[in-house]
């Protein structure tokens, strides 16, 4: 009997001892997944697959017609030799928050508000010339042609817009909620909804061509690389479909922290160089290869990257809730230089002519200012005392820049 005990009590604390050195182990694991011990980390990237020949085109001087200004949405022009001291020639309260900027065709601005009105205004005067109220609310960028002005809403409807008057030419429902800026190209329009998909429909009268399945929710616009058109979902991947069929060419995961996710990309993909780049809530921005999607590097940033990128002269141009704005290396994504802005950065920057544009997000609207940058340096040449997304949109001649609530023609002195 005693034996028996013995064993027992042997037994018990063998058990005891193997349950305290598991949960040791798992206590040093979780640590370390805290610690980011399992997270490769940034990893910088060679020339393999860089295509210098690839720069962002100068776009038209005259235009900024849809979100990211291209198609590849660089989020560049530098054509425009647009510099301040500036002065306010126009301003037009909207009636309510502004989240997503205008855009500029045929000598109108044209953008859509919190409330669901998308208002036409004269360029250069900032005069009212239409006011259209949609169904639901408006989450993103209009795109513009000579002949149509499409603007998607939450309540999953696309609309064609005639831009002289906001009269409706056509409306169709796609599915679930859009806030995907469209993208207009090969007289299509391309548009991700909250249920997961890509749809590309005709321009001239909506008619759907085809629907692809993403793996994960789609907030983000879609951007063209060649032959194919590119977007990231909330499940952490970014894939690319075909511009004919929509056939899934790649899906690529983004890189994170193990036991944790890949996170979830809010932020639009910008085409250049070959390359895709886009930000994550994970605090990483990815560069992978426009034809494979293989990851040619990682930056880890200090915060959430709910940013779309801007890419100009080898270098990408990325905000983070870290309050910086980030210079990094189109080849490499090694750090240039960044700029500490004092607040979160959630709206994707501009560059125009030699100057970045950066907005914060205050956690007081009104307290927000935007920022214009020197691109190479990062020197902080101009401060507006308005500014909460995505700060400026131009056209040679005219700065039309976003605050909270308002729209300002800004034309240098």
């Amino acid at each position: 009997m005693r034996a028996f005990v013995a064993r027992h009590r042997l037994l018990v604390a063998i058990g005891s001892g193997v349950v305290v050195a598991v949960l040791a182990t798992l206590g040093i694991l979780w640590a370390g997944v805290r610690s980011g011990w399992f997270d490769e980390g940034s990893v910088e990237g060679t020339t393999t697959g860089f295509e210098p020949r690839a720069e962002p085109r100068p776009a038209s001087p005259g235009e900024w017609p849809e979100y990211g200004l291209d198609d590849q949405r660089s989020r560049s022009n530098t054509s425009l030799r647009l510099t301040p001291p500036y002065r306010v020639a126009w301003r037009r309260n909207a009636g309510s928050l502004l989240e997503f900027p205008p855009v500029i065709a045929g000598g109108r601005v044209i953008v859509g508000t919190n409330r669901g009105r998308v208002l036409a205004l004269r360029a250069m005067t900032g005069r009212r010339l239409w006011s259209r109220k949609l169904r639901g609310r408006v989450a993103s960028s209009p795109a513009a042609t000579r002949r149509l002005v499409v603007m998607p809403t939450t309540q999953g409807y696309v609309y064609g817009l005639n831009p002289a008057t906001g009269g409706v030419r056509w409306r169709v429902k796609v599915g679930s909620s859009v806030e995907s800026s469209p993208l207009v190209a090969d007289g299509s329009v391309y548009v991700g909804t909250l249920d997961g998909r890509v749809v590309r429909l005709r321009l001239r009268d909506g008619r759907r061509i085809w629907s692809a399945r993403a793996a994960g929710e789609v907030k983000a616009s879609l951007a063209m690389a060649g032959n194919v058109v590119v977007v990231g979902d909330y499940g952490g991947h970014v894939s690319a479909f075909t511009r004919a069929r929509g056939r899934l060419i790649w899906r690529t995961t983004s890189p994170g922290r193990a036991f944790r996710g890949s996170g979830r990309f809010y932020a639009g993909p910008a085409v250049a160089y070959g390359r895709v780049f886009i930000g994550n809530v994970n605090g990483r921005v990815v560069a992978l290869d426009r034809h494979t999607g293989d990851v040619a590097w990682v930056r880890v940033l200090g915060g959430f990257v709910y940013s779309s990128a801007a890419v100009s002269r080898r270098t990408v141009y990325v905000g983070s809730y870290d309050r910086h704005l980030h210079a990094l290396d189109a080849v490499t994504g090694r750090p240039r230089w960044s700029f500490n802005a004092g607040e979160r950065i959630s709206g994707s920057a501009s560059v125009i002519g030699n100057l970045v544009y950066v907005s914060t997000i205050a956690r007081r609207p009104g307290a927000g200012r935007t920022y214009a940058l020197d691109v190479r340096t990062g020197r902080k040449v101009w401060t507006f005392g308005d500014g909460r997304y995505s700060p400026a949109v131009a056209v040679r001649g005219l700065l039309v820049l976003t605050g909270v609530r308002t729209l300002y023609g800004l034309v240098p002195r």
